[in-house]
């Protein structure tokens, strides 16, 4: 799916996700060693839903998997760091380049454990999990970008968003 253009509509802002028409990158060449969290629960999905703050339709680009507040966010395979810092909607967030085609993006973290060119293994500690920017509570907000579209994370296979369900 692909984030296409917004429409507004008596006031209410839909955003329009049409099927790309293209399966998206492999990931045979990324090799997924680490789930990202030790405890957590997949608490808001991909894709359309109630934005939790204008209880109205609005587009979720990504996963947010709950967990307890400090909790580490691991690297779930090597890569590159292109961005460790605060962005406005993401707060402090992580770019992390798994492969040429994925770029993997963590966000609403408490704090940030490494740094932009930075280039780490699966496991390495990449923040602590908060709730920053427009956040409901303590969770990871985490999506697979691919040629500047966003892709549901749980349709990467292997990727390991968790150890244990909370």
């Amino acid at each position: 799916m692909q984030l296409l253009r917004s429409y507004g509509i008596f006031g209410v802002s839909f955003f329009a996700a049409l099927a790309a028409g293209a399966e998206p990158p492999q990931t045979a060449d990324i090799s997924f060693e680490h789930p990202i969290l030790q405890e957590a629960r997949v608490s808001a999905p991909f894709g359309m839903r109630t934005d939790p703050f204008t209880e109205r339709p609005g587009w979720h680009g990504g996963i947010d998997l709950g967990a307890q507040w400090d909790s580490e966010i691991f690297a779930p395979a090597k890569g590159e760091v292109l961005f460790a810092g605060r962005r406005s909607g993401y707060g402090n967030m992580v770019d992390l380049k798994v492969s040429d085609d994925w770029i993997l993006r963590f966000a609403h973290m408490k704090s940030v454990g490494v740094e932009k060119g930075d280039v780490i293994g699966a496991g390495s500690v990449l923040g602590r999990i908060g709730s920053i920017t427009r956040s409901t509570g303590p969770h990871l907000h985490l999506e697979a970008r691919s040629d500047g579209k966003q892709y549901n994370p749980k349709d990467i296979e292997a990727l390991q968003f968790y150890a244990a369900e909370k």
